[in-house]
């Protein structure tokens, strides 16, 4: 029997026959030469564009003929304000709060020696009372001791002669003992009476000399009960706080039945009538801010002026941030303009008189700190360095901007500069420079033409 799995048609072994595959590639040959033939035939009709023979014209660009201007000397600077006359008041002894003064509270007006707080002083009046009592025993027996001294100063000259007298009967007795006149036992009595009478007299005198340590003795215990009243008696005078300036309470925390330490700040008084501002500069404009120089100086909080003078310059410069710093001083006016309020940052304008020629610039001139110069009708960009900034319109200035750049830069007087930093011009590119000679708007309108 034949195996059905091996038994297979025939006509499936078989491939396809030639005539059906020559058929099929020469459809595909077709297809492909059809969408050649397409795409030839619209390359073949696509329009050109048309060409322009002539050139275009430059671009015109606003430009401005440098020459130099008259720049008012000048120097900037940062710093913030602080009161010239301050003063912490603090408590100078330990006491309870007995009482605080109705005007002691923040920004109250205070005069130089007003009460402020006054402590309990009972402690202290009786550390008085018992100094003055401990003098006063002193003071007896210093006078005691002066009765005494005179007394054994009497009895030492007694005893002195007393022993003289002995001495002398010694004297006559031993002689007549020598003539045979007097008996041994006369000598030894009379010896016996000099040795009493020196012995009296040696008692006397030490009685004399114990008199002056005793009285150094008094002396020093009514110098250490002395010093025990004089702090005794201040003490109680540091019970009454009093301002020590005038001026404006800045803090006042201390209430009535508190506790207060020696050291401890019970208030803060601070005269704002005189202001100082220590000025951070640019120490190559250390020059540009003499002592006496004038200064405007700005709250750049709310924007006031107030006038000042520089009162004194510091010697050294900051190596580090390479400025110097140089201290304004503001006082307030009959007229009534106060001063910066102490802690408030402000900015600073020393004037250091007269104007010198200078070459400078409109900031928007500048971009990435270069500027475009036209030299032969093309753009050239050129790095420069900027000395300091200027605020305002220099004197003689073709244009009315009020922000410029002094250059410390040396650019020839009449180069073109390129007024709007921020065209997109490529180095090298040829431009058709408008001089500009009027204000900041014709210079816009100009800039709106190009």
């Amino acid at each position: 029997m034949n195996d059905p799995r091996t038994s297979e048609p025939t006509a499936a072994r078989r491939g396809l026959p030639l005539y059906a595959i020559a058929f099929r590639v020469a459809v595909c040959l077709a297809l492909v030469a059809a969408g050649g033939g397409v795409i030839a035939a619209l390359v073949a009709t696509s329009p050109s564009a048309a060409r322009n023979a002539e050139a275009a014209p430059p671009q015109r660009v606003s430009v401005l003929e440098l020459r130099p201007l008259e720049i008012e000397r000048f120097v900037r600077g940062y710093g913030t304000a602080r009161a010239l006359d301050s003063a912490d008041v603090p408590a100078r002894v330990q006491a309870v709060v007995r009482s605080v003064s109705p005007r002691f509270a923040a920004g109250a007006r205070v005069a130089k020696g007003e009460t402020l707080i006054t402590l309990d002083d009972s402690d202290f009046l009786h550390q008085l009372a018992v100094a003055e009592q401990a003098i006063r025993a002193i003071d007896s027996q210093s006078a005691l001791l002066d009765a005494q001294e005179r007394a054994a100063l009497a009895t030492a000259e007694l005893a002195g002669a007393d022993r003289d007298l002995a001495a002398a009967d010694l004297a006559r007795v031993e002689k007549a003992a020598a003539e045979g006149a007097a008996q041994p036992r006369e000598v030894d009595r009379a010896r016996q009476a000099l040795i009493a009478a020196s012995r009296a007299a040696v008692i006397a005198e030490d009685a004399v000399a114990q008199i002056a340590p005793r009285r150094a003795n008094l002396e020093a215990e009514r110098a250490a009960n002395a010093s025990r009243l004089d702090l005794a008696r201040l003490s109680a005078e540091r019970c009454t706080i009093v301002a020590p300036i005038d001026g404006v309470l800045q803090t006042a925390e201390i209430e009535e039945g508190e506790s207060v330490m020696p050291g401890q700040k019970v208030a803060r008084v601070v005269d704002p009538s005189r202001v100082e501002i220590p000025l951070r500069i640019p120490a190559s404009s250390r020059a540009l801010a003499p002592v006496g120089a004038k200064a405007l100086v700005t709250t750049r909080a709310d924007g006031r002026v107030f006038e000042g003078v520089v009162a004194r310059v510091a010697p050294e410069d900051d190596p580090d941030s390479r400025t110097a710093t140089v201290f304004i001083e503001i006082a307030e006016h009959a007229d009534g303009r106060g001063t910066p309020a102490p802690g408030a940052f402000v900015e600073a304008k020393v004037l250091a008189g007269g104007s010198v020629p200078r070459i400078a610039v409109p900031r928007r001139a500048i971009r990435d700190e270069s500027i475009a110069v036209v030299e032969g009708g093309r753009v050239r960009m050129r790095r420069i360095s900027v000395d300091f900034p200027y605020a305002g319109t220099p004197d003689g200035a073709p244009l009315g901007d009020a922000d410029w750049a002094v250059l410390s830069d040396e650019i020839a007087t009449g180069t073109l500069v390129v007024i709007d930093g921020s065209r997109s011009l490529a180095e090298g590119q040829a431009i058709e420079p408008i001089t500009v000679h009027a204000d900041a708007a014709s210079a816009d309108g100009e800039k709106g033409a190009g």
